[in-house]
């Protein structure tokens, strides 16, 4: 009896939806970073979507000045990064509930981070600078919210697997890589979002 219902109450929260085919998002948590970036999702069925984001990040951040004023140390957070996602809706697509499979690939050049907390991942990135490219592929899970016909939120999470190959290099401003090119198996979040939606048609 209550999954009868629970179905029923799903189904009517599908009969809320508008026809929808074409968004472009921003990515507000990218933003917090400065991180340009832009995603356009396109309806392939009812029940299926096309999502494509892309992201790029050109700054080096401030991190010390000298009593002259000169900038002396920098942090890294340079990167792009393409991420292609096919999902799958359970009520109709850009509407509720959906999960999705996406693989994505890039290149980074981060390093110099000094304002992450004490303890937190690898001391070396407050010291070092690493470069070079990731591949890889994840699930997500999301809720689109509908606010009206035109405007929507996003909410998404996603984690999998991305394999890396990179330098380091001593310092963050150092030019001479270190001897050996390093590789990495990573698994964990791949993927996080608080998108802003604006539907085309």
């Amino acid at each position: 009896m209550k999954r009868w219902i629970l179905l029923s109450v799903l189904y009517l929260i599908c009969l809320n939806g508008y026809s929808q085919n074409l968004g472009i998002k921003s990515n507000l948590l990218y933003d917090a970073t400065s991180t340009i970036n832009l995603g356009v999702e396109l309806a392939l069925t009812d029940k299926l979507t096309l999502d494509v984001s892309g992201n790029f990040n050109p700054w080096s951040l401030p991190q010390k000045v000298n009593s002259k004023g000169e900038v002396v140390e920098y942090a890294y957070l340079k990167h792009w990064l393409v991420q292609p996602e096919v999902r799958w809706w359970l009520c109709e697509k850009f509407n509720g509930h959906f999960f999705g499979a996406h693989v994505h690939g890039g290149q980074f050049n981060v390093g110099g981070m000094s304002f992450l907390p004490a303890g937190w991942g690898d001391k070396g990135m407050q010291k070092k600078r690493y470069e070079g490219w990731l591949t890889g592929a994840g699930l997500s899970y999301g809720y689109h919210w509908i606010i009206s016909s035109r405007l929507s939120l996003e909410f998404s999470l996603g984690a999998g697997y991305a394999f890396l190959r990179y330098d380091k290099y001593p310092s963050v401003a150092s030019n001479k890589k270190e001897p050996n090119s390093y590789k990495m198996h990573y698994f964990g979040p791949t993927k996080a979002g608080i998108s802003v939606i604006f539907m085309i048609y």
